[in-house]
């Protein structure tokens, strides 16, 4: 029986991945072996693994190999603007769509993310 996982984040670098993720973007860092591996949890649900890279994997940042969205409790321009004067650079424009607010960016080794402030419905 599955009881949870992961999302495995290729980086390049463990201290700035996990400065980025936990310190930037205030993911909670669960634990962290070192050099070898580092998990970082978003909200109840969603759980990254920072790893570091391997011959065996994608290169970090290899655009369409992943992408994280990140449900934020913010509004979509004041996460922007907090996170812009952290020094993160975004991608895109900020898309409004029936389903929310989306914005793009990428982490330090060129992973995709995006933000997403969800629709309020009813």
């Amino acid at each position: 029986m599955v009881t949870g996982g992961n999302a495995t984040v290729y980086v390049s670098n463990m201290d700035v991945a996990v400065r980025f993720y936990s310190e930037i973007l205030g993911l909670k860092l669960i634990n962290r072996y070192g050099n070898f591996w580092a998990t970082v949890r978003a909200g109840e649900s969603l759980t990254l693994g920072l790893h570091p890279r391997s011959e065996k994997w994608p290169a970090p940042g290899t655009k369409g190999s992943i992408q994280i969205g990140l449900e934020i409790d913010e509004p979509i321009d004041q996460a922007v603007q907090r996170l812009t004067s952290a020094v993160v650079k975004f991608t895109t424009a900020v898309e409004n769509t029936p389903q929310g607010k989306f914005i793009h960016c990428d982490d330090p080794d060129g992973n995709g993310l995006y933000l997403w402030e969800m629709a309020k419905w009813g």
